[in-house]
């Protein structure tokens, strides 16, 4: 019985040291290591549901996001094993709008311990697919032909609806319509794309695409046209209007060439000057006319209306200081009294009077209707200024008309 103990004893002892030795010789041959695999691609589960529920997966790296993972192993189980043997994932079923952290699970080769995975948890950011109707604002790119104006341009539709994620619809500040016009001189009208940008002018992009509009620009020829102003009323007794001007004197204008044609001034609102008495300074509106567009003009128009007193001035001239035209020629004149006086009198405004002198005036005689003989001609003054009136102290003076010695043998010798 003692033997048969014995050799029990002695097969456990040898099959222990068996094991021990087979596990010195693994070790030693093939130990136990830990290994890191790298940039292991993390797939998203039920991302399309999440899109069914209309919400949206928000990470800008969703399509490449990645995770270290460190394993345990025999060596010789390690140096057949790579990246592509090992698959993670995130399951975004039932995820609502906000951020959520998913947990990575890795599938990796049987007989693999998995210590560690670097991200653990995958932040996911989801948010609602919104839609918001904007405004359509027109750009222009380029500039219409030269002389021509370019009015206000209409979209049609004028609005248009954005799809995308919430933060995305929130930040749109702009649905920009750009249409080219370069050179153009007619109306235009073009199809076109509609961008949307946020405040940093910064295209964004939405979910659904944004439709087309039409875009109508309406061109007109242009021209400049005078300013007149309308004055009603009579200044003060014993004062007239010198002038009444309009500043700006011209404005530009734009409208259809049928109308463009009919105009060739703009009057401007009213001005009552009735009792006046000093210089009037007035803004006044331009009268307005039906498809008519006033360009370039950045203020009201002033009307300055110039008032001044009516006086008189009066000048002495001797008769021998008359000049007499329409001489026949030949004869002799000879003025009655030539050193006698003749005042003369003009009357207008103040500007004008007090600048006129003696030498601006010539006193006249026309001698085309008298005879040989005594004559009584009328006296007219000829001068470059413009006087109210001008008045004499006599309207006449007589002349004698001989003729001379030379013209009379003449006479006599075609008679003979």
């Amino acid at each position: 019985m003692k033997i048969k103990n014995d050799k029990l004893v002695i097969q456990i002892t040898c099959i222990v040291v068996s094991v021990i030795l087979w596990m010195i010789i693994m070790v030693e041959t093939n130990p136990p290591l830990e290994n890191t695999y790298t940039n292991i691609p993390v797939t998203i589960k039920n991302l399309s549901a999440l899109e069914n529920s209309n919400l949206i997966m928000m990470n800008i790296d969703k399509d490449n996001i990645t995770v270290n993972v460190k394993v345990k192993g025999y060596n010789d189980q390690l140096n057949k094993i790579t990246k592509s043997d090992f698959s993670a994932y995130i399951d975004v079923l039932g995820y609502g709008e906000g951020l959520t952290n998913a947990k990575v699970e890795i599938v990796g080769p049987n007989g693999i311990e998995i210590s560690n995975t670097y991200p653990s948890q995958i932040a996911c950011n989801i948010e609602s697919v919104i839609s918001r109707v904007m405004d359509v604002t027109v750009q222009f790119d380029g500039s219409q032909a030269e002389n021509y104006y370019k009015d206000l341009p209409t979209s049609n539709p004028s609005s248009v609806k954005i799809t995308g994620p919430r933060s995305v619809v929130n930040s749109a500040e702009l649905a920009v319509a750009t249409v080219n016009i370069d050179g153009v001189q007619n109306n235009f009208t073009k199809i076109v794309p509609v961008r949307i940008y946020n405040g940093m002018d910064t295209e964004i992009f939405m979910s659904v695409p944004t439709e087309n509009v039409e875009v109508s620009v309406p061109v007109y020829p242009t021209k400049y046209v005078d300013l007149v102003p309308v004055i009603r009323g009579l200044p003060d007794e014993g004062y007239q209007v010198v002038e009444a001007t309009a500043k700006p004197e011209k404005v530009k204008i734009a409208a259809r060439q049928d109308i463009l044609d009919t105009i060739n001034q703009l009057n401007l609102t009213e001005l009552d000057i009735s009792g006046a008495y000093n210089n009037i300074l007035s803004s006044r509106e331009i009268m307005s006319i039906d498809g008519l567009t006033i360009l370039d003009l950045t203020t009201t128009p002033v009307v300055n209306v110039v008032i001044e007193k009516i006086i008189e001035k009066q000048f002495i001239f001797l008769k021998s200081e008359i000049q007499f035209i329409n001489v026949q020629d030949g004869n002799l004149v000879n003025i009655e009294d030539p050193n006698s006086e003749i005042t003369v009198t003009v009357k207008g405004t103040t500007s004008i009077v007090n600048a006129v002198k003696k030498s601006d005036l010539i006193l006249t005689a026309d001698l085309l209707q008298a005879e040989v003989g005594q004559n009584t001609i009328s006296i007219a003054a000829v001068t470059e200024k413009t006087f109210n009136s001008i008045s004499f102290s006599q309207d006449n003076v007589k002349v004698g008309i001989t003729e001379s010695a030379t013209a009379t043998e003449t006479e006599t010798e075609t008679q003979n």
